[in-house]
């Protein structure tokens, strides 16, 4: 699978590669890795529990969505 690159909300570039059975991810400047692209991102980004826009929508829900699709398209 080649580099997938996207925007987190609050505009920081991510950058997220699946290669050997592993996921990795690099958000400015933090790298992350994980068995899933979930623990990857959620790795790159930090801790931080933040809301995009609302209260129902977090960084969290914004990830999980992301990661399940780069997986489904990863096989």
């Amino acid at each position: 699978m080649a580099a997938w690159k996207t925007y987190t909300p609050d505009g920081r570039v991510l950058e997220v590669e699946h290669t050997y059975g592993a996921w990795t991810a690099v958000c400015s400047g933090a790298r992350g890795v994980g068995l899933t692209a979930h623990e990857a991102i959620t790795a790159a980004l930090g801790s931080e529990e933040a809301t995009i826009g609302s209260e129902e929508h977090t960084i969290e829900a914004w990830v999980a969505a992301h990661a399940a699709q780069l997986e489904a398209e990863a096989g």
